[in-house]
């Protein structure tokens, strides 16, 4: 084997950022008469790396991969409707092609981990052969978006080797990520799928012929070392400032309209934090409470603009809403803010049962995240977070400009209840269990949702699936009883029924994808949270009881999370005080001193103990919706102090000086993992990206994280798919805390 990479900084988001402005005056202003100021993206672009790049130089190697220890050696197949694998054999890697399916790319073979430099003259060459005549096409590529090719063409290949030798010069802006592919699918000139076949590959090389003209890959951004929530405060909300500096001495407030001082304390000793390997000192100035747009300064540096004010989340919340319905599925939607988002319904057609003839309605429901998937597991962490907001934080505005508002019902239950007509079409008549998910076999290419034309298969049902709907479906019948009492018993009849399917099992088990299904697998290997979720909601709702200690094993855990989600039970059950809310207790307070705990290690107030997942940003709203939760139980304001740190890090109050919703906040998120965003080139307001994941699960965090601390391990690239997606259900613990937070 002899696999070489040159790695280098890259510079993220087509080699700049875009900074982002406070802006008053907005046109959300003006569309929204309830509403006082919010924080809006401008159109200027500020380029900001740090001062280290590499050079290229004439010979150097981008990829060198030859296949002499009989493995596959970093490469990959992505199977769309064909069928082939891959294998190390005689010093080569061969494609075993069983069928090519109806697309040209229906069998892929890829190679990630190199960059292309714009300016930069290339030599790419491979050996090839096949047991065929057909054509193979070599591509390399952007790895996201609409993923042209830089460089490719379909070439003829048969049983002799040949030495295929190209010279390419990179046009386009540098790419830190791009994808080496080869595909091997039924080409234009196929009349029928040839049938089985072997396709081999050898000596796979990137060199640089000529870099005279190519330009520096420039560093990762510099990030603010002042670091406060950019959307701002409430009057009389607890306000800290975070300076990354060992020997700062002081901080002061800055009175934007005037520029002068209004406020000035003294800085803490400095605390070292390992999660951001920085000095860290803390700054207090909730004694500011005068109206104002300010920023903070200190000898480090400054902030980024704030306003303290009244109605300061009034806009924000407003979208966090909205950006559900900019995700439904199934009906027009017209998007005001962004029309580009706007589309006709989509996904019409019947889904087909997995393994089966049977077809089924499944219309309607919110695509999930990034693509358009729609997946019960996900949408009834989401459904449960509104039934909370507006339970908890009198989330009752019906003018929150949604196709129902105006309805007489709060719209935050008429989001909902969009969702829930989705699930009832989720379940299964027969036996009351719950179909997983609802995708097609592949991901999307980026297109808007009605561009997405392949056919619709429902997953098998699952006891996690069956479970969460049950239990969502309990709790509407309570909650919407008060609107429409037909409705309400519709829903009550669905949640028995799924009880009926899981009630008698001695086992419950998760769910896994089918071998021929790639789409977000939403994998649940433990299922008892949601029947025991599912008990409780249906003791609460219709007084069933339901032995729940049967249910409350040590595998259910206090998270809110849609795998674990044990949090949503126990909190019902505690507020409800039926029988069973001293254990439930007992054990959700025993995780809210844990996530306590943590919190008052962490230098930036958060719960996350130095690791930073997949979706940190969900834990860290998750958290805060717990820390409001307990403070509801108790009475005790020190959690809602602690609910209101974890905003105040989402939109912020973190080592990067990120606001981590998009159009919030001078550095906010522009490139978002998001078809529709990437098919328009903006995005809508209002959306919560996954934020920094230290495993850094994609090919471009991989590229231009490699360096970084974990809790900068994030990167605004539309291709950055494990730290800059958007999900329903990261959105919905957003909206729960900024509702929480408005009063």
């Amino acid at each position: 084997m002899k696999i070489k990479k040159y790695c280098a900084y890259a510079l993220i988001a087509s080699l700049s950022l875009t900074l982002t402005g406070c802006d008053s005056s907005s046109k959300k202003d003006k569309a929204d008469k309830e509403t006082k100021k919010t924080v809006v993206q401008k159109d200027e672009e500020v380029e900001i790396a740090r001062n280290q790049g590499v050079d290229l130089k004439e010979g150097d190697v981008a990829v060198d991969v030859n296949f002499d220890d009989d493995k596959t050696d970093g490469f990959t197949t992505y199977i769309n409707g064909g069928k082939a694998k891959l294998l190390g054999e005689d010093g080569k890697l061969v494609v075993d092609i069983t069928s090519c399916g109806s697309k040209d790319y229906a069998n892929q073979a890829y190679w990630d981990g190199f960059f292309l430099c714009k300016g930069a003259v290339y030599t790419y060459s491979f050996d090839i052969s096949s047991d065929i005549d057909r054509q193979v096409e070599y591509r390399l590529q952007m790895n996201g978006g609409d993923y042209h090719a830089y460089k490719g063409e379909k070439i003829k290949v048969g049983k002799d080797v040949t030495h295929f030798e190209t010279e390419f010069t990179m046009e386009e802006d540098s790419d830190p990520a791009p994808r080496l592919v080869f595909n091997m699918g039924l080409m234009e000139d196929m009349k029928e799928d040839p049938g089985a076949h072997k396709i081999y590959i050898d000596n796979v090389k990137l060199v640089v012929k000529d870099a005279s003209n190519a330009q520096v890959m420039e560093g990762l951004p510099i990030y603010n070392k002042v670091a406060i929530n950019e959307v701002g405060y409430l009057p009389n909300d607890k306000k800290t400032v975070f300076v990354q500096s060992k020997t700062d001495t002081k901080f002061e407030v800055i009175d934007r309209e005037t520029n002068k001082s209004i406020y000035e304390d003294k800085l803490p000793e400095a605390v070292f934090d390992p999660a951001t390997d920085e000095w860290i000192q803390l700054g207090d100035f909730s004694q500011l409470t005068t109206p104002g747009s300010y920023i903070v300064k200190s000898e480090s540096g400054e902030s980024y603009p704030f306003e303290i004010t009244d109605g300061i989340y009034d806009n924000l919340y407003k979208d966090t809403v909205l950006m559900l319905y900019s995700q439904r599925c199934g009906m027009d939607v017209n998007v005001e803010s962004v029309p580009e988002f706007s589309h006709k319904a989509c996904h019409m057609d019947k889904a087909t049962v997995y393994e089966s003839d049977e077809t089924k309605d499944v219309t309607g429901g919110w695509h999930d995240a990034g693509d358009y998937g729609r997946y019960v597991v996900a949408g009834a962490k989401t459904v449960a977070d509104l039934f909370l907001t507006y339970e908890d934080c009198n989330a009752d505005s019906d003018e929150l400009g949604i196709p129902e508002s105006k309805n007489g019902i709060p719209d935050i239950l008429d989001e909902a209840k969009y969702e829930l007509d989705f699930f009832f079409k989720m379940q299964d008549e027969k036996t009351g269990g719950v179909y997983h998910k609802v995708t097609c076999a592949n991901f999307p290419e980026t297109v808007m949702p009605t561009e997405e034309k392949d056919p619709l298969i429902l997953a098998p049902i699952s006891d996690a699936a069956t479970g969460a709907f049950a239990a969502v479906m309990a709790k509407a019948s309570v909650i919407y009883k008060e609107y429409d009492e037909a409705y309400a018993a519709k829903c009550l009849e669905a949640a028995k029924k799924a009880w009926d399917y899981l009630k008698d099992k001695d086992k419950y088990s998760g769910f896994y994808n089918p071998k021929d299904i790639v789409t977000g697998e939403y994998r649940d290997g433990i299922a008892e949270d949601e029947v025991y979720w599912a008990a409780v909601e249906l003791n609460i709702a219709a007084d069933m009881k339901i032995d729940l200690s049967k249910y409350l094993t040590d595998r259910v855990s206090v998270n809110l999370g849609w795998a674990d989600i044990g949090g949503y039970a126990m909190y019902d059950l505690i507020e409800a005080d039926i029988k069973g809310s001293d254990v439930a207790k007992e054990k959700f307070f025993t995780q809210i001193d844990l996530l306590k705990d943590k919190a008052s290690k962490d230098m930036y107030n958060i719960t996350l103990d130095g690791k930073y997942p997949w979706g940190s940003n969900m834990s860290v709203a998750n958290a805060g919706m717990l820390f409001r939760m307990a403070a509801r139980i108790t009475g005790d304001k020190e959690y809602d102090v602690l609910a209101k740190e974890q905003l105040d890090y989402l939109l912020g109050a973190n080592v990067m000086s990120y606001s981590f919703v998009t159009g919030y906040g001078e550095l906010s998120p522009k490139h978002p993992h998001h078809r529709p965003s990437q098919v328009a080139g903006k995005t809508i307001p209002g959306m919560l990206v996954g934020g920094p994941n230290d495993a850094k699960e994609d090919p471009y965090a991989k590229a231009v994280l490699y360096t970084e601390q974990e809790a900068r391990c994030y990167a605004d690239s539309d291709q950055s798919f494990s730290t800059n997606e958007i999900t329903v259900y990261w959105n919905s613990p957003l909206i729960y805390l900024l509702a929480s937070s408005m009063k």
